[in-house]
């Protein structure tokens, strides 16, 4: 096939299997040289063992940089159940933490972090961390202390996710989403919708439309079983010329600010999936160019 004008800017998910005993997990990770140098990295995984995470060193590490964490289960019926039981040690003094339902971490820079381990599953469930810089920057520590008795100062990192149900009636939208934004954290110029859907149709009514911040558009799969597998095709129009582009498996979509993007088509869906728009904004901050006039919507 013939290369296109934005062609390079649709990149496939690969995955990597996990070492390590136990059922499969797989992960894939992206930084910024491979989203077009965007100044963000994530990583995306399927978890499903007991045990110690095989990251992060024995005392844990720290970034200069902020990331995100986000706990999801991958049960599209039951969207605001984890299906696991985790223990995250956060902070300076290694305060452990449960998360035992969907859940975003926010760690600011310079924050101690993990080691983390996995107490229960009854069901897989899925991890998103999302890193505020383009490059891995990672201060592994060679001891950290506990206090004798721990004061909860990590407490207020972790927020439950709710996702709500958006009450679609028609197109390709999400059914059921939650959305963070780095508006109030220091270092965090970040924003980033996290949801389920399973309709077909048009997202949009009023595309295309325009940013004047980067994102990186990232859609997955919910069975830890098969990872390649995203179970819906995908139609995405690039530039005022209206490229298109066609997709039926996981894939990462840039859109470099102030490039006209959109519509966004579901043509057939198979198994509901997973949607993730990271923004490098605190607001979700769209010009909208489809209707009787561009308005912005935040």
């Amino acid at each position: 096939m013939a290369k296109t004008k934005y062609d390079y800017l649709i990149k496939p998910l690969k995955y990597n299997k996990l070492p390590g005993a136990g059922e499969p997990e797989y992960i894939t990770i992206f930084h910024g040289n491979d989203l077009e140098g965007l100044n963000v990295s994530f990583i995306w995984g399927y978890h499903r063992n007991k045990g110690t995470w095989g990251v992060g060193g024995e005392f844990g590490h720290a970034h200069p940089y902020g990331e995100v964490f986000v706990f999801t289960g991958l049960d599209y019926d039951n969207p605001n159940t984890l299906g696991a039981e985790l223990d995250l040690q956060l902070g300076e003094e290694a305060e452990e933490h449960i998360i035992a339902a969907p859940s975003i971490v926010v760690i600011p820079a310079g924050v101690p972090h993990l080691p983390m381990v996995t107490r229960k599953v009854d069901k897989p469930f899925g991890f998103l961390a999302i890193s505020c810089d383009a490059k891995d920057k990672t201060t592994e520590l060679t001891e950290r202390k506990k206090a004798f008795v721990l004061a909860d100062r990590c407490g207020d990192m972790i927020k439950r996710m709710e996702l709500r149900d958006i009450k679609r009636t028609k197109g390709g939208n999400a059914d059921f989403m939650a959305h963070w934004s780095g508006k109030n954290t220091p270092g965090f110029k970040l924003n980033f919708t996290w949801a389920f859907h399973k309709g077909t149709g048009y997202w949009h009514e009023h595309d295309p439309h325009v940013h004047p911040n980067d994102e990186a558009l990232v859609f997955v799969g919910l069975d830890p079983d098969n990872p390649d597998y995203l179970g819906a095709e995908i139609e995405f129009q690039f530039g005022e010329e209206r490229e298109v582009h066609v997709f039926n498996t996981p894939t990462v979509v840039i859109a470099p600010k102030g490039l006209v993007h959109c519509p966004l088509i579901t043509r057939k869906v198979e198994k509901p999936y997973s949607f993730t728009a990271i923004c490098l904004a605190h607001e979700h901050d769209t010009t909208w160019l489809g209707g009787d006039k561009p308005f912005k919507s935040k």
